[in-house]
Protein backbone atom coordinates (compact mmCIF):
# COMPACT_ATOMS: atom_id res chain seq x y z
CA UNK A 1 0.00 0.00 0.00
CA UNK A 2 2.82 2.10 1.08
CA UNK A 3 4.43 1.97 -2.54
CA UNK A 4 1.30 2.42 -4.59
CA UNK A 5 0.74 5.76 -2.78
CA UNK A 6 4.09 7.05 -2.96
CA UNK A 7 3.76 6.10 -6.70
CA UNK A 8 0.47 8.00 -7.06
CA UNK A 9 1.54 11.09 -5.38
CA UNK A 10 4.81 11.42 -7.06
CA UNK A 11 2.56 11.25 -10.22
CA UNK A 12 0.49 14.49 -9.03
CA UNK A 13 3.96 16.19 -7.63
CA UNK A 14 5.38 15.86 -11.01
CA UNK A 15 2.15 17.44 -12.97
CA UNK A 16 2.11 20.75 -14.00
CA UNK A 17 -0.45 23.19 -12.93
CA UNK A 18 -4.05 21.71 -13.54
CA UNK A 19 -6.16 23.94 -16.18
CA UNK A 20 -9.83 22.82 -17.07
CA UNK A 21 -12.64 24.26 -18.77
CA UNK A 22 -15.94 24.77 -17.02
CA UNK A 23 -17.15 21.83 -18.03
CA UNK A 24 -15.17 19.33 -16.18
CA UNK A 25 -14.24 21.92 -13.07
CA UNK A 26 -12.79 20.23 -10.13
CA UNK A 27 -12.78 21.35 -6.20
CA UNK A 28 -10.95 20.73 -3.18
CA UNK A 29 -10.21 21.91 0.06
CA UNK A 30 -10.42 25.72 0.46
CA UNK A 31 -6.99 27.13 -0.43
CA UNK A 32 -5.40 23.94 -2.08
CA UNK A 33 -4.78 23.78 -5.48
CA UNK A 34 -6.74 20.98 -7.20
CA UNK A 35 -3.66 17.13 -7.23
CA UNK A 36 -4.84 15.52 -10.09
CA UNK A 37 -3.16 13.45 -12.78
CA UNK A 38 -3.73 10.73 -15.77
CA UNK A 39 -0.96 8.44 -17.31
CA UNK A 40 -1.35 6.20 -19.66
CA UNK A 41 -1.95 5.91 -23.39
CA UNK A 42 -3.48 9.66 -24.81
CA UNK A 43 -4.94 10.80 -27.83
CA UNK A 44 -3.82 13.54 -29.17
CA UNK A 45 -5.62 16.56 -29.08
CA UNK A 46 -3.44 18.35 -32.24
CA UNK A 47 -2.84 15.13 -34.56
CA UNK A 48 -3.64 11.91 -35.23
CA UNK A 49 -1.57 10.19 -32.50
CA UNK A 50 -1.75 8.15 -29.76
CA UNK A 51 0.90 9.00 -27.22
CA UNK A 52 2.04 6.11 -24.57
CA UNK A 53 2.20 8.71 -21.83
CA UNK A 54 2.04 12.63 -21.46
CA UNK A 55 5.36 13.93 -20.99
CA UNK A 56 5.47 14.89 -17.26
CA UNK A 57 6.17 11.33 -16.45
CA UNK A 58 9.06 10.85 -18.01
CA UNK A 59 10.89 11.85 -14.89
CA UNK A 60 9.03 9.14 -12.48
CA UNK A 61 11.16 6.68 -11.25
CA UNK A 62 11.37 3.08 -12.30
CA UNK A 63 10.63 1.89 -9.15
CA UNK A 64 6.67 3.87 -9.09
CA UNK A 65 6.06 2.60 -12.54
CA UNK A 66 6.55 -0.98 -11.22
CA UNK A 67 4.40 -0.56 -8.64
CA UNK A 68 1.92 1.70 -11.05
CA UNK A 69 1.68 -1.60 -13.44
CA UNK A 70 1.09 -4.17 -10.56
CA UNK A 71 -1.72 -1.88 -9.44
CA UNK A 72 -3.33 -2.16 -13.26
CA UNK A 73 -2.38 -5.88 -14.05
CA UNK A 74 -4.40 -6.63 -10.47
CA UNK A 75 -6.99 -4.41 -10.75
CA UNK A 76 -7.30 -6.75 -14.50
CA UNK A 77 -7.58 -9.76 -12.74
CA UNK A 78 -10.40 -8.40 -10.54
CA UNK A 79 -12.07 -6.73 -13.78
CA UNK A 80 -12.00 -10.67 -15.19
CA UNK A 81 -13.39 -12.20 -12.01
CA UNK A 82 -16.29 -9.50 -12.05
CA UNK A 83 -17.28 -8.75 -15.24
CA UNK A 84 -20.14 -10.11 -17.50
CA UNK A 85 -18.91 -12.72 -19.86
CA UNK A 86 -19.85 -10.12 -22.52
CA UNK A 87 -17.75 -7.37 -21.78
CA UNK A 88 -14.73 -9.33 -21.61
CA UNK A 89 -15.81 -10.93 -24.90
CA UNK A 90 -15.85 -7.20 -26.21
CA UNK A 91 -12.74 -6.38 -25.23
CA UNK A 92 -11.30 -9.63 -26.86
CA UNK A 93 -12.60 -9.32 -29.94
CA UNK A 94 -11.41 -5.41 -29.99
CA UNK A 95 -8.22 -6.65 -29.33
CA UNK A 96 -7.84 -8.79 -32.07
CA UNK A 97 -9.49 -6.43 -34.50
CA UNK A 98 -7.04 -3.50 -33.32
CA UNK A 99 -3.79 -3.51 -31.86
CA UNK A 100 -4.43 -0.49 -29.48
CA UNK A 101 -2.28 0.27 -26.76
CA UNK A 102 -2.34 -0.71 -22.57
CA UNK A 103 -1.14 0.59 -20.14
CA UNK A 104 2.81 0.11 -19.35
CA UNK A 105 5.65 1.67 -18.59
CA UNK A 106 8.21 4.02 -19.46
CA UNK A 107 11.14 1.72 -19.40
CA UNK A 108 12.16 -0.94 -21.98
CA UNK A 109 11.85 -4.74 -21.59
CA UNK A 110 8.59 -4.04 -19.32
CA UNK A 111 5.69 -6.01 -19.79
CA UNK A 112 1.94 -4.22 -20.08
CA UNK A 113 -1.56 -4.57 -18.92
CA UNK A 114 -3.84 -6.70 -21.09
CA UNK A 115 -6.50 -4.21 -22.21
CA UNK A 116 -7.08 -1.31 -19.50
CA UNK A 117 -5.27 1.79 -21.09
CA UNK A 118 -4.79 4.60 -18.38
CA UNK A 119 -4.89 5.47 -14.63
CA UNK A 120 -6.61 9.25 -13.59
CA UNK A 121 -6.34 10.11 -9.88
CA UNK A 122 -6.67 12.74 -7.51
CA UNK A 123 -6.06 14.01 -3.64
CA UNK A 124 -9.00 14.97 -1.59
CA UNK A 125 -10.64 16.07 -5.31
CA UNK A 126 -14.29 15.63 -6.26
CA UNK A 127 -15.69 16.44 -9.75
CA UNK A 128 -19.11 17.81 -10.84
CA UNK A 129 -21.38 14.61 -11.67
CA UNK A 130 -20.07 13.90 -15.61
CA UNK A 131 -19.93 10.96 -17.98
CA UNK A 132 -17.02 9.54 -19.50
CA UNK A 133 -16.19 8.30 -23.26
CA UNK A 134 -14.47 5.17 -22.40
CA UNK A 135 -15.18 2.08 -24.40
CA UNK A 136 -15.41 -0.14 -21.53
CA UNK A 137 -16.53 -0.52 -17.70
CA UNK A 138 -13.93 1.07 -15.73
CA UNK A 139 -12.77 0.81 -12.28
CA UNK A 140 -12.80 2.88 -9.40
CA UNK A 141 -10.38 2.70 -6.20
CA UNK A 142 -9.70 4.55 -3.17
CA UNK A 143 -6.81 4.96 -1.00
CA UNK A 144 -6.38 6.27 2.20
CA UNK A 145 -3.06 7.73 3.63
CA UNK A 146 -1.22 6.98 6.33
CA UNK A 147 -3.18 3.22 6.44
CA UNK A 148 -0.50 0.25 5.25
CA UNK A 149 -3.22 -2.71 5.12
CA UNK A 150 -7.38 -2.39 4.46
CA UNK A 151 -10.06 -5.30 5.78
CA UNK A 152 -13.50 -5.01 6.03
CA UNK A 153 -13.99 -3.50 9.07
CA UNK A 154 -12.73 -0.35 7.82
CA UNK A 155 -14.91 2.59 8.12
CA UNK A 156 -16.73 4.18 4.56
CA UNK A 157 -14.14 7.21 3.36
CA UNK A 158 -16.25 8.28 0.84
CA UNK A 159 -19.25 7.77 -1.54
CA UNK A 160 -19.65 6.56 -5.17
CA UNK A 161 -22.76 8.16 -6.84
CA UNK A 162 -25.26 7.68 -9.48
CA UNK A 163 -27.44 10.67 -9.46
CA UNK A 164 -30.06 9.63 -12.21
CA UNK A 165 -30.13 5.96 -10.41
CA UNK A 166 -30.60 7.23 -7.33
CA UNK A 167 -27.61 5.08 -6.20
CA UNK A 168 -24.64 6.21 -3.76
CA UNK A 169 -22.14 3.17 -3.58
CA UNK A 170 -19.83 3.45 -0.01
CA UNK A 171 -16.38 2.46 -0.09
CA UNK A 172 -13.57 1.67 1.89
CA UNK A 173 -10.06 2.04 1.67
CA UNK A 174 -8.82 -0.40 -1.09
CA UNK A 175 -12.53 -1.49 -2.75
CA UNK A 176 -13.04 -1.73 -6.01
CA UNK A 177 -16.14 -0.57 -8.15
CA UNK A 178 -16.57 -1.45 -11.51
CA UNK A 179 -18.69 0.93 -13.31
CA UNK A 180 -20.52 2.11 -16.51
CA UNK A 181 -18.72 5.49 -17.32
CA UNK A 182 -21.87 6.17 -19.73
CA UNK A 183 -23.55 6.60 -16.75
CA UNK A 184 -24.13 10.18 -15.16
CA UNK A 185 -21.33 9.71 -12.26
CA UNK A 186 -19.47 11.92 -9.53
CA UNK A 187 -17.35 11.12 -6.23
CA UNK A 188 -18.44 13.13 -3.01
CA UNK A 189 -16.16 14.73 -0.72
CA UNK A 190 -14.44 12.90 1.56
CA UNK A 191 -16.04 11.58 5.14
CA UNK A 192 -13.81 13.01 7.05
CA UNK A 193 -11.82 15.82 6.20
CA UNK A 194 -8.83 15.19 8.31
CA UNK A 195 -8.81 12.23 5.83
CA UNK A 196 -6.06 12.37 3.06
CA UNK A 197 -7.76 9.94 0.43
CA UNK A 198 -6.72 9.67 -3.34
CA UNK A 199 -9.35 8.65 -5.49
CA UNK A 200 -8.26 6.68 -8.79
CA UNK A 201 -10.40 5.13 -11.88
CA UNK A 202 -8.98 2.71 -14.59
CA UNK A 203 -10.31 2.64 -17.89
CA UNK A 204 -9.87 2.16 -21.55
CA UNK A 205 -11.02 5.42 -23.69
CA UNK A 206 -12.87 4.71 -27.12
CA UNK A 207 -10.62 6.95 -28.98
CA UNK A 208 -7.42 4.95 -27.99
CA UNK A 209 -9.13 2.07 -29.45
CA UNK A 210 -10.16 3.71 -32.95
CA UNK A 211 -6.64 5.00 -32.84
CA UNK A 212 -7.45 8.41 -33.07
CA UNK A 213 -7.01 7.91 -36.60
CA UNK A 214 -10.14 7.64 -39.06
CA UNK A 215 -7.81 7.82 -42.25
CA UNK A 216 -6.05 4.38 -41.69
CA UNK A 217 -7.42 1.64 -44.24
CA UNK A 218 -9.04 -1.10 -42.47
CA UNK A 219 -7.74 -4.49 -42.49
CA UNK A 220 -9.54 -7.19 -44.34
CA UNK A 221 -10.76 -8.84 -40.74
CA UNK A 222 -11.84 -5.05 -40.11
CA UNK A 223 -13.33 -4.79 -43.70
CA UNK A 224 -15.58 -8.39 -42.68
CA UNK A 225 -16.83 -6.94 -39.39
CA UNK A 226 -17.22 -3.38 -40.58
CA UNK A 227 -19.84 -5.50 -42.71
CA UNK A 228 -21.36 -7.72 -40.89
CA UNK A 229 -21.95 -4.48 -38.57
CA UNK A 230 -23.82 -2.69 -41.35
CA UNK A 231 -25.63 -5.43 -42.55
CA UNK A 232 -27.16 -6.58 -38.83
CA UNK A 233 -28.05 -2.43 -38.39
CA UNK A 234 -29.73 -2.73 -41.03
Amino acid sequence: MKKIYNALQACQNLHPPLLRSNKKRMFTDPGNPPRYACIGPQASRTTQKIHEHPSFTKKLPSHHWESLLWLMKRAEESFKTIADHQVISHIHHAKKAVHFKTFTTTYPKSSSAKFLGGIAFSTNVFLPCHTDEDFTMSIAQVFLEGKTSYDLNNDVIVYFCFPTLGIAIPLRPGDYLMFNPLIPHCILSRCKHEDDIICLTMYLKTAIVGLNDNSLPLTPSQKQLAEQYLKYKL
